[in-house]
């Protein structure tokens, strides 16, 4: 699996796939801010818009409370006047009540908390009631909401302003307006709008909710009470409800400094923020764009340089394994590039082609040369051979022939070693376990008497050289050839005579020649006869010299060897 990948992102399409994504990257932070101040924006103009939808829900609700506002003023500027005659004061209040048809009921309440003119019928202790007690204490116009009515019995929203004489309370002007009218908004907005309005007092106490008073208090916003929006202008916000519902809120005074409403829009609903409201849908379209602009430019990478690329990668590999030349394909949708450089390839494999086969045919002359003279060579050596053969037959000296002989051993082992170079097939480098039993075999076939019964053991390892250290190893042999036949005996065990000559290839790069023969009584009289001067000795030391070797004479009992150590030359591909 990690090789997979390391093998995929070290491709061109990768790469150029990180470059382009790296490229497009800022396109696309730019794209996302762009789209977030967009977000924004829309979010705020919600919001603008929220704050005029509230006003306009609220419009109705902010008549019909000023309106008890006038009331409650135009009854204070009476209500003193006639609040010592009770009848005349419930009946002016109670036609008042049946011409205007909004309130449910309209009364004067002394500084004692008695009721003293009303509306209705009858005088009432509210000195207990909590908003007589407010009142008192601190007189200020105040609208108030009560579950139940002290005259009606349902829920009202009383409006209450106070009357003083000298900064003195005398009382206080209370008008009741059924809670169900507040609800009964005269306005534009749609019965079906998703708009929740809520209006609280600057206490903080919420009079009315246009979606029922049960359950109001989760639809507030969380976090803050009420109490922190009074005595400031409207404003607008997103947030969240205390049952963790997202919505779009706005606060709008109704009476300044006394009534606010409260509107809050679901966000998911709004028709100008729909489906832009939460960044991760704006994040969506860039971030395809940026993925879009990836596929198609790793489609492009790889339908206009990676296939091309391959399909030329694979001719060539098929070139260099069978010399087989494809032409080259007219694929238009590859760029002129490419194919300018699949000519190019196709022109330089055919010249590639021409040239091997001229130089194939230089070589081959020149095999053929060089195995002519090899050839020619070796037969001027074996004539010069039977020419010392013909003066060893007529030389009746003893000392003349055995050096005659080793001159003609000697010609004959360089006319093996160019015998070998032409019949090779390897041109230029010769098998040398094949040119060691050769130049054994001849040797021991011109220098071994008839009886002798002498037991050649030869054992060679694969090994091949140039002719520079094929000459001086072949020309080794056979002098230590020479040398072993001349000085062979058999053993004083009765055994017969041996000779053994070995070619082992070391691990470490070298080779081992081995020539070992057994000692005793001399099979050969006449080289037995013949006084040696030591030149076969001098002549392998020189040999062993240019091959760059070693040699090691190890003579004790009834055997006599010889180790040549040498190193084998490296071959070149050139």
């Amino acid at each position: 699996m990690i090789r997979r990948l390391r093998r995929a992102s070290d491709g061109l399409a990768f790469r150029f796939g990180v470059m382009l994504a790296a490229a497009l990257l800022p396109l696309g932070l730019i794209s996302v801010s762009q789209t977030a101040v967009v977000v924004e924006k829309s979010r705020r103009n919600a919001e603008s818009s929220l704050l005029a939808l509230t006003a306009a829900a609220a419009g109705g609700e902010e008549g019909l409370l000023r309106t008890a506002f006038g009331a409650a003023q135009a009854i204070s500027s009476f209500v003193p006047l006639i609040r010592d005659e009770p009848e005349r004061c419930t009946s002016v209040l109670r036609d008042y009540l049946q011409t205007s048809n909004t309130y449910s009921f309209a009364g004067f309440v002394n500084a004692d908390g008695i009721i003293e003119c009303s509306s209705a019928p009858r005088q009432l202790d509210v000195s207990g009631n909590k908003l007589y007690q407010l009142m008192k204490e601190e007189p200020r116009p105040r609208v108030t909401m009560s579950e139940a009515g002290t005259a009606s019995g349902v829920p009202v929203i009383i409006v209450s302003l106070p009357i003083l004489e000298a900064d003195e309370y005398l009382g206080h002007v209370s008008v009741s307006i059924p809670h169900a009218r507040l609800h009964a908004r005269d306005n534009d907005i749609p019965n079906d709008t998703p708009l929740d309005l809520v209006l609280f007092n600057d206490d903080g106490e919420i009079l009315s909710a246009s979606g029922g008073m049960d359950g109001v208090e989760v639809r507030l916003p969380a976090g803050r009470p009420l109490q922190d929006y009074i005595g400031k202008p409207q404003q607008s916000f997103t947030g969240v409800t205390r049952m963790a519902e997202e919505r779009v809120f706005a606060i709008v005074p109704v009476v300044p400094d006394l009534i606010y409403a409260l509107g809050s829009w679901p966000s998911q609903v709004n028709s100008i923020t729909a489906g832009a409201i939460r960044l991760a849908i704006p994040l969506l379209f860039p971030i395809l764009m940026w993925l879009a602009s990836l596929a198609v430019a790793y489609v492009a990478v790889e339908r206009l340089v990676i296939r091309p690329t391959r399909n030329l990668r694979a001719r060539m590999l098929m070139f260099m394994r069978s010399r087989a030349i494809q032409p080259p394909r007219n694929d238009l949708i590859a760029p002129r590039e490419l194919r300018e450089i699949d000519e190019t390839w196709h022109r330089l494999a055919v010249s590639v082609l021409r040239d091997e086969a001229e130089l194939e045919d230089m070589i081959h002359d020149k095999t053929v040369l060089l195995k002519e003279v090899h050839h020619r060579v070796k037969n001027n050596l074996q004539l010069i051979a039977s020419i010392l053969n013909m003066k060893i037959r007529e030389s009746s000296n003893t000392d003349a022939r055995v050096a005659l002989r080793d001159v003609q051993s000697r010609v004959m082992s360089l006319a093996t070693v160019h015998r070998n170079l032409y019949e090779t097939s390897l041109q230029g480098r010769v098998q040398a376990d094949e040119l060691v039993k050769a130049i054994v075999d001849r040797v021991v076939a011109a220098g071994s008497l008839p009886d002798s019964r002498i037991e050649i053991r030869q054992i060679a390892d694969p090994i091949i050289l140039y002719p520079d250290q094929a000459v001086p190893l072949s020309l080794a042999v056979s002098e230590a050839t020479n040398n072993a036949l001349k000085y062979i005996g058999k053993p004083e065990d009765g055994s017969g005579p041996w000779l053994e000559v070995t070619l082992r290839e070391l691990e470490n790069g070298e080779a081992v020649l081995r020539i070992a023969n057994s000692l005793g009584e001399r099979v050969s009289e006449e080289a037995a006869s013949v006084e040696s001067g030591g030149l076969g000795s001098q002549l392998i030391a020189a040999f062993v010299g240019q091959l760059e070797g070693t040699m090691e004479v190890t003579e004790g009992g009834e055997t006599y060897v010889l180790e040549i150590t040498f190193p084998i030359a490296e071959f070149s591909e050139d």
